[in-house]
């Protein structure tokens, strides 16, 4: 009985462990691809974990159903450990629609093991929004009684063992195994995130990189989807939500003529100008780097009208400025793109592309304008 028990608790570990590796693997994959895509939305940064998980769910009932007919202790092992990939995807997922989306293929997957009725799929999905409620909004009390934090899983796993017991009538050793292991595996997975959160966040307070721009000194994209995801999901009628987005214009011939030495003092400056001004205004009102010579400001709490004045003034800003070379002075213009969060949008990211369009649209239109929304403006 010790060595099953050793033998299931062993590799639980050893694949919630494996799991654990492959999910951080995934954020970074999908933070990538984000980035690369200028994508601000939650769910859409978890596109990756999002697929590969619901895949994997898919994969094991395969392997169950082969092994099902050779090993039942080996069946029982998959099981475990399938449902110990769910409860840590629930624990560590943003976005109810990544949580809903792997909820599903789950359920699919438990389905084959007699246990999954109506009752049971409502007591999978209350349970386990349950568990994505606490590490959404349980962290303070959390950190300091973990105990706390592992009831709801240990709750699940022990209703899903019962309804195991109902639907296919597991041994009892088998069930006491199993359920030590997901114990087991779950002290694991707690004591490795919580480490490389706490690693996460200590290097994220001591290297200024991750949140700041090397070159201009102003705050870089992983901070501005940060800040305008919070300040979308702050949106109301009275606290309403601008973005400027701003490219400086013709900057590869800038490189390309006066060298990229020059480049960099065309950008350090134009991006010192902006922050120190739209600080002047509202301290609320930061400048970030989003791109190679493009740049944002969220305005929060900023009406319409307000938001207008700004950006006429941010461009007014950088037809002043001159930058000296050695073939005589560099004037400046820059092209800006303007909009307002609406209630139709989807997310943060559609209010985003939409400036970024009224940007495209004052580059179309000879650039040095200011578009607000489809509302190109000249002077």
């Amino acid at each position: 009985m010790a060595i099953k028990i050793i033998m299931i608790t062993f590799w639980t570990v050893f694949a919630a462990l494996g799991f654990a590796t492959m999910f951080n693997l995934l954020e970074h994959v999908g933070r990538q691809y984000a980035n690369r895509n200028h994508l601000l939305g939650t769910f859409q940064q978890e596109i990756p974990l999002t697929i590969v998980i619901s895949a994997l769910m898919l994969l094991m009932r395969v392997m169950n159903k082969d092994i099902h007919a050779q090993d039942m202790t080996q069946y029982w092992l998959l099981v475990s450990v399938q449902m110990v990939f769910v409860i840590y995807t629930d624990l560590m997922v943003e976005s109810i629609w990544t949580f809903l989306t792997v909820k599903v293929f789950a359920a699919i997957s438990f389905a084959g093991t007699g246990a999954m009725t109506v009752l049971a799929w409502g007591i999978f999905v209350l349970a386990g929004l349950s568990i994505f409620w606490e590490s959404r909004y349980t962290q303070k009390w959390s950190q300091s009684r973990p105990f706390l934090f592992a009831i709801p899983p240990m709750l699940l796993d022990a209703v899903f063992w019962g309804l195991m017991y109902v639907g296919w009538h597991p041994t009892p050793l088998t069930i006491m195994a199993n359920y030590i292991g997901f114990t087991c595996a779950m002290v694991a997975l707690f004591a490795n995130s919580r480490n490389q959160r706490a690693d996460q966040q200590i290097v994220a307070r001591l290297t200024h990189e991750t949140q700041f721009d090397g070159l201009t000194g102003v705050r870089n994209w992983t901070m501005f989807q940060q800040d305008f995801n919070q300040a979308y999901a702050s949106v109301k009628v009275s606290w309403p939500l601008a973005i400027l987005a701003m490219d400086l214009d013709n900057f590869k011939g800038i490189n390309d003529t006066y060298g990229h030495l020059t480049g960099n003092e065309v950008l350090i400056t134009a991006a010192t100008t902006l922050e120190k001004l739209v600080q002047s205004i509202d301290a609320d009102y930061h400048l970030y780097r989003t791109g190679g010579e493009e740049f944002a400001v969220i305005l929060p709490h900023t009406d319409p009208m307000t938001a207008k004045k700004i950006g006429q003034r941010c461009q007014q800003a950088i037809r002043e400025l001159t930058i000296t070379t050695k073939v005589g002075p560099l004037n400046l213009t820059a092209s800006f793109g303007m909009t307002q969060a609406l209630d139709k949008d989807r997310d943060a990211t559609a209010v985003f592309k939409r400036a970024d369009q009224a940007l495209y649209r004052s580059k179309r239109a000879g650039r040095d304008r200011l578009t607000i929304n489809q509302e190109t403006l000249v002077g």
